[in-house]
C-alpha cells in the first residue's frame, strides 16, 4: 500500500492490502458492483473490518481522504454495502460514518469523491450528472429498504418505484431492467412451486447480494402478500436436512426435517462415506400438527459431507460437513450451523475445530474468551469450545477469518419456565409470561425506530390475522430490552399463539413464534402415583391437569382436564372475560423405553415388551426417558416368583433426559430364566417415594408355534394368549418393499390383496404398541418365519415386477436399468451374506453388460461402504470399461465411485476437445476431479505416473515396527499419524493415500492369511511379467511399491503382509488395462478376483485408491495431453 498508512503495526493492515487486491481483480471486467457476486455476509465482513482499520489509522494521524484513495475498492464495497441496507437516504453519509465508528464530520469529504472512487475502482458511473446517493443507488441495485416496494410493483405490473430504484432505472435502464427480469423470474418460480420453491434447485439471474434480499422477503411474505412493509407474513419451517450441534448430548447431528404427512411414513436415504442407510419418520402418536417428527442422526465422526434423499418427493440434498480447506464448524447457542457464514451476529457461539487449532481475534491479536470446552462424541482429536462473542470483533481459526458483529441481531428470550405439559394445537409450547426482545447497540450508532407487528399464528405456510396496527419501538443507541406482550397494556390476559415481527429502519426482519396464556398455572396428577404415565393393564396411567388463572382472570373448559388410559392427550379451551379463546392440548409426560433385542432393531416403546429369555441384546444399551426428573433410577431382573436376580444402576449422559444402562448383565441374568420380568424403579421426587413399573415380560413360550397360509389368510397355530401382537410382513421376492404391519387379534388374519399370490412371505410377530408410533423395520429379524406361497410380488412398476419375477424363479435374467440396479445389488449382497450364491453369475453378467449403470447403482444401494470395493471386484466390474457420456452422479454419495465416473467421462471429452481444437469440454471434468480427489490426480493424468506411490508405501522401517512390542508400536505410530485423519481430505491427497496404505499394517494378521492361502503373490508376479512386455511405463509404476521393500525378507511368512499394497496395485493396473483393451483378459486375472476381493473387504480404502490411481495412469498413458 502507498505511504499514507500511519500505523504499520495495525493487525488489519494485511487484511486491508489483500482484500483491496482481491476486490480489484474481481471488479475488473464488471460494470456494476453486485456483479462481483459477493454475498451479504461477505459485505458485512468488509464493512466491519474496514471501519476498524480506518479508525485505527485516523487515530494514528492518517488522512481520511488519503486512505480512501489508496483503498478505492474497499471504500466502494463498504459504500455499496451500506447503501443496500440504508436506513435514512436523506442522511446517508452520516449513517455511513456512524456505522464505521467514525464521526459525521467526515461526510462532506467523502460525498464529493464518490464518483472518483467508483471510476478508480473501474466501475460504471452515469453519463449524466448524478448525486453521490444516486450513484450508490445504481450500484446497490435493489436495497433492503426498498425490496418490498419493488416486489409489490413487479407483482402488480406497475412502475411506481421508490427513490433509489427509480434512480437506478433512470440512470442505468438496462441494468435496472435486468434486475426486474430476475425478480419476475423468481416470482414466477415461487408461484409455480408455492410450498417448496426455496428448497428447489434453480438458476438465478440476480446477483447474489440482491437474490438473497428478494428470496428472504418472498420466504417470509409469499407472492401475493398485501402491505409487505408492515405484514408479519407466514410461519416457516425448515425444509432442508441440516447440521446441528446438540451441546447437551455432546453430539453433532444431521437433522431430517418435519414433513407434511397423513398417516404414512417418510423414508430417507442417508449416505455417509459410501454407506447408505434408510431412516423413517412419521407423525407422533396423538399429533395434531399434520407434520412428521424431525429426526436427529448422530454423525459418528468427522466427514466431508453427507447425501440425503427424500424418497417420497425424490429430492436429494448434499449437506456439507467439514471443509478440507477450512476445517472448523461454528454453531449458535441453540445449535444452528453457522459455518457457511463469514459474518456472525450471535453473542455466544460454539466452535468445533481440531484440537491443535488456535481461536484468535485477528483484530486484537488476542485469544478468544472460551467459557468451556468439551469433546464431541466420535470426533477424535476435535474440541468444541463455547465462546463468549460479545466483546469480539473477529474469529480466526486456521486461515479463514470471520467477523463478529452482534449489533446486527435482535435476540428473543423466553420466560424461564414453560406451562408444563401444555401445547397449542399447532404444537407450540405455552408460556405464562411475555416474550422479551433484546436489542443490541444500533448499527447506526444512533437512536432508531423499529416497528413491532403481531399476527395470529395460523400454522406453517399460512398468514394469520394481524391483531393490531404496527407499533413503533424507540430503541436507544446503546440498545435495550422490550416486552413484546406488555403485561401493563391490557387488563385482560394475553391469550393466543402469535407470530411476532420486528422490522428495523433498514428493513431488517426478525420473527418469532410464541404461544402465551398470561398468568396460567397448572397442577398435574397421574393415577399410578407416579409423575409420568406408565403401562397398566388397561393401557397407560390416566392423567388429569387442573388449570388456574393468575391475577388476570380467564376460564378453562374443562377446568380439570383428563386423559383416558387409551388416549394420547386431551383438549381444553381457555376463554378470557372479553371472549378471546384459545384451544390447547394437555400432553402428559409418559415413559419411553428402548430395550435392545436381537430380533428387531432398537425402537422406542411405551408398553411393556414380551420376549424370550435369549432375545435380549447383551451388546446393546437400555435407554429410558420419563419426561420429568427422577431420582436414583435402577433396572432390575426378577424371576417368575418376583425375586430380584440382578439390579443395575442407571446413569444419564444428558442431564436426566435419558437414563441408560448396559444390557450385558441384564441379558446374562435372563438367559436361562423360563419366565420373569424386567422392572424400572426410581424415586419420585414429587412424593419422595420409590416407584416401579414392569418394562418387559420374559417368557420362553413363542408368540406362535407355526405360521401358514390358507384361503388367503395367515394362520397362526398355537398363538400365545393374552399378548398384544402385531405382524410385520415382507414379500420375499421384493425385499425393497417396506413391510406391511397387521394387528394379530385372532389365530387367522386376512392378507392384503397385494400379498395374495405374491410368493413367499416373511412374517415376524412382535409386541404391538398402540401408544406410540413404531417405525417398521427395514428388514426381517432373527425371529422372522418364511411362509411359503406361489408366485412373486407384482404390485409394483413393471421393471421391479420383472426383478421380483427373477428372484421368484419365474424368469431367467434380471432387468437392468438405473432404477432397479441398486435393488439388484442389495439383494445379491443379502444372498452372499446368507451363503446363497446360486444366482450370482447371472446377476454379475447382467451388471457387466451395463458397467456405468452398475457402478452408479452400487453407490445408490444399501451395500455397506466397506463392502463396495469387494463387490466391484467379485462382479467383474473392476475390469470393465467405465467410459460414458452420462454425468457423474455419485461424487457426493460415494466419492471413489464418483471419481471413477468422472474418469470415465474423460475419453469422450478428450476426443471432443481434439475435434474442437480447445480444451473447453475437459475443464469442468478436471475441475471436479481436483475438488473430490485432489491435485495429485491431475498430475497422474498428465504424466501417466502416480507420485503418491513414492510416499504412500510400506518400507523396511515400517516392517521393523511390526516386530516391536505393542507399546513401542503405539508410541511410534501416534507420533507419525496422530493428526493424519483429523481433517478428511480429497481421495488422492498424500495423507489420505498414506493412511490407506498403513491400514495394511493394522490388519497385517488378516492379510497375511489371505496372501498365503489365495496364492496371490504368484498371480501378481505373472501379471507383472505380462505387463512388462507391453506397457513398460506402467510396469515401472507397478514395481515402485515392491522396490520400496528393498531389504525386507518377504519370503519370511511374518513379513508377507507387506506385499499387500504391491499386489493391490498390480491387480488394479491389470484390470484397468484390460478394460481399455490394452492387454487381453487372462485366466490369471480371473483367478485373482476371489483373493483380491478379500483384500478389498479388509482394506477397502487401499483398493479403491489403487483402482483410481490405475485408471488415471492408464488414461494418462493412453491419451497424452489430457491435462496441460
Amino acid at each position: 500500500m502507498p505511504a499514507g498508512i500511519a500505523d504499520m503495526t495495525d493487525s488489519l493492515l494485511g487484511w486491508a492490502s489483500q482484500t483491496e487486491l482481491d476486490l480489484n481483480q474481481r471488479l475488473a471486467g464488471v460494470d456494476y458492483f453486485p456483479q462481483v457476486q459477493l454475498r451479504r455476509d461477505e459485505l458485512e465482513r468488509i464493512d466491519r473490518f474496514f471501519g476498524t482499520f480506518l479508525s485505527r489509522q485516523l487515530a494514528a494521524g492518517a488522512s481520511l481522504i488519503d486512505l480512501f484513495e489508496m483503498t478505492p475498492c474497499l471504500t466502494v464495497a463498504s459504500l455499496v454495502s451500506r447503501a443496500s441496507q440504508i436506513g435514512d437516504p436523506s442522511d446517508f453519509f452520516g449513517e455511513y460514518f456512524g456505522g464505521l465508528g467514525l464521526g459525521a464530520e467526515h461526510a462532506a469529504v467523502l460525498e464529493g469523491n464518490v464518483e472518483k472512487l467508483f471510476v478508480q475502482a473501474g466501475l460504471a458511473v452515469p453519463a449524466e450528472s448524478a448525486s453521490a446517493l444516486e450513484i450508490l443507488s445504481v450500484h446497490a441495485g435493489i436495497s433492503n429498504r426498498e425490496v418490498a416496494a419493488v416486489l409489490t410493483e413487479v407483482e402488480a405490473g406497475t412502475t411506481e418505484f421508490p427513490f433509489m430504484f427509480d434512480s437506478a432505472q433512470r440512470l442505468a435502464p438496462e441494468w435496472a431492467a435486468s434486475l426486474l427480469a430476475g425478480v419476475a423470474q423468481l416470482i414466477e418460480f415461487a408461484s409455480l412451486h408455492p410450498t417448496s420453491w426455496p428448497d428447489r434447485e434453480r438458476e438465478s439471474s440476480l446477483p447474489a447480494m440482491i437474490d438473497e434480499l428478494v428470496v428472504a422477503e418472498l420466504r417470509e411474505r409469499p407472492v401475493g402478500t398485501a402491505d409487505r412493509e408492515n405484514s408479519v407474513g407466514v410461519a416457516l419451517r425448515e425444509l432442508r436436512p441440516r447440521l446441528i450441534l446438540d451441546a447437551e448430548r455432546r453430539k453433532v447431528c444431521l437433522r431430517l426435517p418435519e414433513q407434511k404427512v397423513n398417516d404414512e411414513e417418510i423414508n430417507w436415504r442417508v449416505s455417509l462415506e459410501g454407506t447408505t442407510r434408510i431412516y423413517s419418520t412419521r407423525r407422533a402418536w396423538g399429533d395434531t400438527s399434520g407434520y412428521s417428527q424431525a429426526l436427529d442422526i448422530t454423525l459418528e465422526r468427522q466427514v466431508r459431507e453427507t447425501t440425503v434423499t427424500d424418497t417420497a418427493n425424490q429430492i436429494t440434498w448434499v449437506v456439507p460437513v467439514v471443509d478440507f480447506n477450512d476445517p472448523v464448524l461454528v454453531f449458535s447457542k441453540r445449535g444452528e450451523n453457522l459455518s457457511d457464514k463469514v459474518s456472525l451476529h450471535h453473542q455466544e457461539i460454539y466452535v468445533l475445530a481440531p484440537a491443535e487449532a488456535v481461536l484468535e481475534d485477528m483484530v486484537t491479536g488476542q485469544e478468544v474468551p472460551v467459557l468451556e470446552t468439551f469433546q464431541v462424541e466420535g470426533w477424535t482429536s476435535w474440541v468444541c469450545s463455547r465462546v463468549d462473542a460479545r466483546g469480539l470483533s473477529s474469529l480466526k481459526v486456521n486461515k479463514e477469518v470471520r467477523c463478529i458483529d452482534p449489533r446486527r441481531r435482535v435476540a428473543f428470550h423466553h420466560p424461564t419456565e414453560l406451562v408444563a405439559h401444555v401445547r397449542s394445537t399447532s404444537g407450540l409450547p405455552v408460556h405464562a409470561q411475555s416474550l422479551v426482545a433484546e436489542f443490541p447497540p444500533t448499527i447506526s450508532g444512533r437512536d432508531e425506530t423499529w416497528m413491532l407487528s403481531i399476527s395470529a399464528f395460523a400454522g406453517v405456510g399460512a398468514a394469520g390475522e394481524e391483531i393490531a396496527e404496527p407499533e413503533p419501538l424507540e430503541v436507544p443507541a446503546e440498545g435495550g430490552v422490550f416486552y413484546i406482550f406488555d403485561p401493563e397494556i391490557y387488563d385482560a390476559p394475553w391469550v393466543g399463539e402469535y407470530l411476532v415481527r420486528l422490522r428495523g429502519p433498514r428493513n431488517e426482519s426478525f420473527r418469532h413464534e410464541f404461544a402465551i396464556v398470561e398468568g396460567m398455572t397448572t397442577e398435574l396428577e397421574i393415577a399410578s402415583g407416579a409423575s409420568f404415565r406408565i403401562p397398566t393393564t388397561t393401557g397407560l396411567s390416566e392423567a388429569t391437569l387442573r388449570v388456574r388463572s393468575g391475577e388476570k382472570h380467564f376460564t378453562a373448559e374443562p377446568r380439570l382436564v383428563g386423559v383416558g388410559a387409551t388416549d394420547p392427550n386431551a383438549s381444553f379451551i381457555v376463554t378470557t372475560d372479553e371472549g378471546d379463546q384459545m384451544p390447547l392440548r394437555f400432553v402428559p409426560p409418559q415413559i419411553s423405553i428402548e430395550l435392545p433385542l436381537i430380533t428387531e432393531p432398537a425402537m422406542w416403546r411405551v408398553t411393556r415388551t414380551v420376549c424370550g429369555p435369549r432375545d435380549l441384546d447383551g451388546a446393546g444399551e437400555l435407554r429410558i426417558r420419563t419426561g420429568v426428573n427422577v431420582g436414583d433410577p435402577k433396572v432390575s431382573v426378577r424371576n417368575h416368583h418376583g425375586s430380584p436376580l440382578r439390579t443395575v444402576k442407571m446413569t444419564t449422559p444428558d442431564n436426566g433426559r435419558t437414563w441408560v444402562s448396559s444390557m450385558k448383565e441384564i441379558a446374562a441374568s435372563t438367559f436361562v430364566m423360563p419366565r420373569g420380568s424386567i422392572e424400572f424403579e426410581w424415586t419420585d421426587r414429587r412424593v419422595d417415594r420409590r416407584v416401579s413399573v414392569t418394562i418387559a415380560v420374559i417368557d420362553k413360550t413363542p408368540h406362535s408355534e407355526e405360521i401358514t397360509i390358507a384361503d388367503d389368510k395367515l394362520v397362526f397355530a398355537g398363538l400365545a394368549a393374552g399378548r398384544n401382537l402385531g405382524a410385520w410382513i415382507w414379500p420375499q421376492t421384493a425385499p425393497w418393499i417396506r413391510a406391511v404391519e397387521l394387528p394379530v387379534s385372532a389365530s387367522e388374519i386376512t392378507l392384503p390383496e397385494n400379498l395374495v399370490g405374491a410368493g413367499n412371505l416373511i412374517v415376524q410377530l412382535h409386541t404391538a404398541d398402540p401408544f406410540t408410533t413404531l417405525i417398521t423395520p427395514l428388514s426381517p429379524g432373527k425371529a422372522a418365519i418364511t411362509v411359503e406361497q406361489e408366485g412373486y410380488y407384482s404390485a409394483q412398476s413393471e421393471e421391479f415386477a420383472q426383478l421380483s419375477a427373477f428372484f421368484g424363479g419365474q424368469v431367467e435374467e434380471p432387468p437392468i436399468s438405473d432404477a432397479v440396479v441398486p435393488a439388484l445389488w442389495d439383494v445379491s449382497h443379502i444372498w452372499t451374506e446368507q451363503g446363497n450364491t446360486e444366482h450370482l453369475p447371472v446377476v454379475h453378467s447382467a451388471l457387466r453388460s451395463s458397467p456405468a449403470a452398475a457402478l452408479k447403482g452400487l453407490s445408490a444401494s444399501l451395500v455397506p461402504a466397506q463392502a463396495l470395493p469387494g463387490k466391484v471386484i467379485s462382479s467383474g466390474l473392476a475390469a470393465s470399461p467405465f467410459t460414458t457420456d452420462a454425468p457423474a452422479t455419485e461424487v457426493h454419495r460415494t466419492a471413489w465411485i464418483g471419481t471413477l465416473q468422472l474418469l470415465g467421462l474423460l475419453p469422450n471429452a478428450f476426443k471432443e476437445a481434439e475435434e474442437l481444437g480447445n480444451r473447453t469440454p475437459l475443464l469442468p471434468i478436471l475441475g471436479q476431479l481436483e475438488e473430490v480427489a485432489g491435485k495429485n490426480i491431475l498430475s497422474t493424468l498428465a504424466t501417466g505416473r502416480d507420485s503418491t506411490l513414492d510416499t504412500a508405501c510400506i518400507d523396511q522401517s515400517t516392517v521393523a515396527i511390526a516386530s516391536m512390542n505393542e507399546a513401542q508400536q503405539k508410541a511410534l505410530l501416534d507420533m507419525f499419524f496422530s493428526n493424519a485423519d483429523i481433517v478428511p481430505g480429497p481421495l488422492m491427497e498424500d495423507n489420505t493415500r498414506l493412511m490407506a496404505v498403513f491400514e495394511t499394517f493394522k490388519k497385517r494378521d488378516e492379510l497375511r492369511e489371505v496372501l498365503q492361502t489365495e496364492g496371490l503373490i504368484k498371480t501378481a508376479v505373472e501379471l507383472l511379467r505380462a505387463m512388462r512386455g507391453t506397457q513398460r511405463q506402467l510396469y515401472s509404476s507397478a514395481r515402485i511399491r515392491f522396490d520400496k521393500l528393498d531389504g525386507v525378507n518377504t519370503d519370511n511368512p511374518d513379513n508377507v503382509w507387506a506385499l499387500t499394497p504391491v499386489v493391490s496395485l498390480v491387480f488394479a493396473l491389470s484390470s484397468r488395462l484390460h478394460a481399455h483393451e490394452m492387454i487381453g483378459k487372462t485366466r490369471t486375472l480371473d483367478r485373482a478376483a476371489g483373493g483380491w476381493g478379500r483384500i478389498a473387504d479388509i482394506v477397502p480404502d487401499l483398493v479403491t485408491g489403487d483402482l483410481i490411481s490405475a485408471e488415471a495412469m492408464v488414461l494418462g498413458v493412453r491419451h497424452p495431453g489430457l491435462v496441460d
